[in-house]
């Protein structure tokens, strides 16, 4: 599996401009989808169980779950820490409660929670496509697969790697009392794809508009 190097030579303004549209997207990605209901991603759906089972906000437990994940890539990788990752830490958990609050004031209808789903669907693995091509390190979560595939003694691929921690955040979320629904299920088959989808589409054009800044 191709790792991101946070070394890419290119217009650092430009990458970073990038990094935080991406991050953003993701965070809109997430506020949507949480209005909708019908469940989240994985480790989303982990960090919304433990906020509702202790009472604190969702922002502050994603931080703090994030932190913990990020102790173990300054132990075994930290070459793959760099701004998106620091965004994906204190960033994208704030920002999403900031606009859930915002959607709140929208229809509580069936049409608007499957629209919600939609948008939050497709922000979330635009945003990661985005934040991608920019280069600039990887989230906690995403970081962590690849840890285990390079520390764990055994045979497994990174996607079945992926699906173990998927599984257990989703596992740790139910029993916690958060809600599993059609949402987390979508996640878990159709987010790959999409993001392979856009990085295609969006990797072009960046490449592109940073081989422009950096020739000026």
């Amino acid at each position: 599996m191709k790792v991101p190097s946070t070394e890419k030579k290119g217009n650092i303004l430009f990458r970073g401009v990038t990094t935080f549209l991406g991050t953003s997207l993701i965070s809109c990605g997430i506020a949507w989808m949480r209005f909708s209901g019908m469940g989240t991603d994985p480790f989303v759906t982990m960090n919304i169980g433990i906020s509702e089972s202790i009472g604190m906000d969702f922002g502050t437990i994603q931080m703090l779950a994030n932190i913990t994940v990020l102790l173990v890539m300054l132990w075994f990788r930290p070459k793959l820490i760099h701004l998106g990752t620091l965004l994906g830490i204190f960033f994208v958990g704030y920002f999403s409660d900031f606009l859930l609050g915002m959607l709140q004031n929208l229809p509580d209808t069936l049409t608007m929670r499957m629209l919600g789903l939609l948008l939050g669907l497709i922000a979330c693995c635009f945003g990661v496509a985005v934040y991608m091509t920019a280069d600039m390190g990887l989230a906690p979560y995403d970081a962590l697969g690849i840890i285990l595939l390079e520390k764990l003694p055994l045979r497994l691929t990174y996607r079945e790697i992926r699906i173990m921690t998927d599984l257990s955040c989703v596992a740790v979320g139910f029993i916690l009392g958060a809600q599993i629904g059609i949402g987390t299920i979508i996640t878990a088959f159709f987010t790959g794809p999409l993001i392979n989808y856009f990085k295609k589409k969006v990797e072009p054009f960046l490449t592109f508009a940073q081989f422009q800044k950096t020739a000026r």
